[in-house]
């Protein structure tokens, strides 16, 4: 017999990874989510199947059940799998003209960066041009709780995903300014729902500013955040609401781009 060949044929050798495919395929049109008995229905799984197959991917980190529903959704890792493809060829040639306008217009660095775990990782950044500057690379880590993007991207994640990675958050003092449990850093993130725009008030460093705001896709998920970061003497209090409209005017141009709203 001769070998087989084609992307169908292979996929047929592994019947249980083609049908793992087929249930991630599925609940990429559902970002709400669907329970067990109506992926097994819609994807035309033995109900056996279909838990072992969602149990699987749960355990793997690649779905995530809602406790009150049942019902699974990509997780975070499986988005992060399929972002990182996007963030490379798009959304950083998306962001960076709006990134380096806000530059041009504070002379501070202004950063791109995706949540990853409890960080959130520099991905691109627009170097700032003044002769004192806060430096972000690409690959850079920020702390959820101390980061301006960290807490610009929790605040617009689904309540439950919201709460359950807030509770791994290591509420670690780095200055007098960080914040350090749990009921005050979501009374902080709904803070920056209602301004559009979060801050680091020199929450890791003393002396640095922050002001970020969250990309989010089509489907309001919060994929990205933009952040503008320097020494705080170059943006005193009383400048952070002109700062974060600009830097909320950037996020939504790209989240528009991306087909938010």
């Amino acid at each position: 017999m001769g070998r087989k060949s084609g992307k169908a044929a292979k996929l047929g050798d592994v019947p249980a990874l083609a049908r793992g495919l087929e249930v991630l395929e599925y609940l990429a049109q559902y970002p709400q989510g669907k329970t067990q008995k109506e992926i097994a229905e819609a994807v035309g799984l033995p109900a056996a199947s279909a838990s072992r197959i969602t149990l699987l991917l749960e355990a793997a980190g690649y779905l995530w059940r809602d406790p009150d529903t049942k019902a699974f959704r990509h997780s975070m890792k499986m988005l992060m799998v399929g972002q990182r493809a996007l963030f490379d060829a798009d959304v950083i040639g998306l962001a960076l003209p709006y990134m380096r306008a806000i530059r041009d217009a504070f002379n501070d660095t202004v950063v791109l960066g995706v949540l990853h775990e409890t960080e959130v990782v520099a991905i691109e950044n627009a170097p700032g041009r003044n002769l004192f500057r806060y430096s972000l690379d690409p690959g850079h880590r920020s702390e959820l709780h101390t980061s301006a993007p960290g807490k610009a991207l929790l605040a617009y994640l689904p309540e439950e995903e919201c709460k359950a990675l807030v509770a791994r958050i290591k509420f670690t003092r780095y200055t007098k300014n960080t914040i350090t449990s749990a009921k005050a850093y979501m009374k902080e993130l709904a803070e920056v729902r209602e301004k559009g725009y979060s801050i680091d008030r020199g929450e890791a460093y003393d002396g640095v500013y922050c002001v970020g705001a969250a990309i989010r896709d089509r489907n309001g998920y919060p994929v990205a955040s933009i952040w503008i970061t320097g020494p705080a003497q170059n943006c005193p209090p009383k400048n952070i609401p002109a700062v974060g409209a600009k830097i909320v005017a950037a996020a939504q141009a790209v989240s528009h781009r991306l087909g938010y709203g």
